[in-house]
């Protein structure tokens, strides 16, 4: 009889063992309410002590969590797992944004759970009491955005506090995620989007007063100012151009670089990322829904140089036709550029009735305004043998001008800012 009592004792207390450690029916599936009064969030982790594996199970439960609600909670996680010969291990990271005033302190811990290789955490939340707290926020949220549109309407205050004022108006709607509420985002797009055309009306043009012309190549003979009817200061404004690269910088429109196009046109916009706002997407709302703009086109003209020479002249026509081809020939009084070409002629007899000819070239580009010498070139060389003088000078010409224009004009052309 004493025996028989141990071993039932033994089997008793095993059983007790088995049920004490046995894993949850909550780690496989979801507890599901049937009165719908709450709903529940899992997330796990796989266990490694050398990273915050609870709290990722916990960020992972509570984004569980969220989706079962649609709450504004936004959970990013990021994982990196792989397998190894001692099992897994994973690096962890995690950043649990809450976007509406809604504290985590309405979550409610169940329970937890570990087994040899995972940690788990089940989240519960009361959802009638959430969704009434929810509204209530929305409603209170969506007043006060109404109060800064309608603020952004008055044309009392200035552009600047208008559009402070719309901006706040924007960065509330999106901590609340009301673009996304069927509710709200018909009125909130409707509205905002009025009071941007109100606000885009104060501007109503833009005032350019360029310089009389502008050369290609040469940038600092470009430049022109813009007045708003509005304060500029009052505006974030964004210049854009066709071809080249130009800024703003107060009121002035400076060139960097002219391109090569002669005719360019200039754009003025508003500078959506120059505001100051708490929500990426509230600047992006404001670039697609923006719809002003000025803009104006600019003539670029050829740059003028004057080409000057020492020494074999006969050869300066067929360089003068390679230049205008990007520039505008001038007078030496009058050019913007001066190009000066330092070419050798030498004749000589190859024997036997045979003419030698050999065309040496040197060329120096230096601007006319202040005599700053902007590009020196390397030697070519053009030469040709022939039983006929006139064909070596027309040969070796040919083989000079070549150079002159595959080897030495794109050469000149990057000395100058296009």
């Amino acid at each position: 009889m004493r025996t028989l009592f141990v071993l039932c004792t033994t089997l008793l207390l095993w059983g007790c063992g088995i049920k004490k450690n046995a894993a949850p029916a909550w780690i496989t599936g979801k507890p599901i309410d049937p009165s719908g009064v709450y709903v529940y969030g899992l997330g796990n982790s796989f266990i490694n002590p050398n990273v915050p594996y609870q709290q990722a199970a916990r960020s992972n439960a509570l984004a569980d969590l969220a989706q079962e609600v649609q709450s504004e909670i936004y959970d990013e996680s990021k994982w990196l797992q792989k397998e190894d010969a001692s099992g897994y291990n994973s690096a962890f990271e995690s950043n649990t944004t809450a976007t509406s005033s809604l504290r985590l302190d309405d979550y409610e811990l169940v329970e937890t759970y570990s087994d040899e290789y995972r940690y788990y955490n089940l989240y519960r939340l009361d959802l009638q009491s959430f969704l009434r707290k929810k509204a209530l926020q929305d409603a209170e949220a969506m007043e006060w955005i109404t109060s800064k549109i309608d603020a952004s309407s008055d044309t009392q205050l200035s552009a600047s506090v208008r559009l402070s004022a719309l901006v706040d108006a924007l960065d509330k709607a999106h901590d609340f995620q009301l673009f996304g509420d069927i509710r709200y985002k018909t009125k909130l797009n409707a509205s905002a989007t009025e009071a941007l055309r109100a606000l885009e009306q104060t501007v109503v043009a833009v005032y350019w007063m360029p310089e009389e012309s502008a050369y290609l190549g040469l940038p600092n003979t470009f430049q022109a100012e813009c007045q708003l009817e509005q304060s500029r200061d009052q505006i974030p404004l964004s210049l854009s151009s066709s071809s080249g690269q130009f800024i703003l910088q107060e009121h002035t429109i400076q060139c960097l670089h002219t391109g090569f196009e002669n005719i360019i046109t200039l754009e003025l916009k508003w500078n959506w990322d120059r505001i100051q706002s708490a929500h990426i997407e509230t600047k992006n709302w404001l670039k697609n829904k923006s719809q002003w703009g000025e803009s104006i086109v600019v003539k670029f003209q050829k740059p003028t140089v004057f080409v000057g020479s020492t020494g074999a002249s006969e050869w300066i026509n067929a360089v003068k036709k390679s230049l205008s081809k990007d520039f505008t020939l001038a007078e030496s009084t009058t050019a913007q550029l001066s190009l000066e070409c330092d070419v050798k002629l030498n004749t000589e007899s190859a024997g036997t009735g045979r003419h030698k000819v050999r065309i040496e070239g040197q060329f120096s580009l230096s601007s006319t305004a202040n005599n700053t010498m902007l590009w020196n070139s390397t030697t070519i060389v053009g030469t040709a043998i022939s039983s006929s003088k006139e064909t070596a000078l027309s040969s070796a010409q040919s083989e000079f001008i070549d150079d002159f224009n595959y080897l030495l004009l794109p050469q000149l052309l990057r000395s100058l800012d296009f």
